[in-house]
């Protein structure tokens, strides 16, 4: 008789909900966080930006002011990519969204410990890297962004690497 109350107790343990881990609670945490931040910068921008052509024209008034240095090609990388987001507008917030929601999606899955989560939130982190480069051109100012964001990509992604340990295939 004293066996049977330690099966049920083993049973009851093979059923329970593996537990989140800490570290993948915070990882997806601060996902949910920029992602929001995202969606609400994206949504901003798009609303606030009545006139790219004043904006532009107030960078190329600094330029003028500013001689060949460091500030003068960080004025020209700046008005190239004013100009190219007007020109890029609705592709670019179409696919911010479309990436941050590969982020989410991904975050959410890895929150139920679904290894396919990770691959989603991977592309969704590292794809935009390129794409940036592709539709905003090389200059000072996409290198210095990019290289910004390829960081915190690449430590995300890492991070998140390491916490596929604790998730399972389905």
């Amino acid at each position: 008789m004293e066996q049977y109350p330690n099966q049920q107790s083993d049973i009851l343990r093979d059923h329970r909900p593996k537990e989140l881990p800490s570290t993948l609670n915070v990882l997806t945490i601060l996902t949910f966080i920029g992602c929001a931040w995202s969606y609400i910068g994206t949504l901003w921008g798009l609303a606030m930006n009545k006139n790219p052509q004043e904006q532009i024209d107030k960078i190329r008034e600094g330029r003028d002011k500013v001689g060949d240095g460091f500030l003068g090609r960080w004025l020209d990388a700046s008005m190239e990519m004013a100009q190219r987001g007007e020109q890029f507008k609705y592709i670019n917030v179409g696919l911010t969204f479309l990436f941050t929601t590969l982020c989410l999606v991904g975050a959410l899955q890895m929150r139920k410990l679904k290894k396919q989560g990770f691959s989603l939130y991977a592309i969704g982190e590292i794809v935009p890297i390129p794409v940036m480069f592709i539709l905003m051109g090389f200059n000072l100012a996409t290198m210095v962004f990019g290289a910004f964001a390829a960081i915190i990509a690449i430590v995300f992604v890492i991070l998140y690497a390491g916490q596929r340990k604790y998730m399972t295939n389905n």
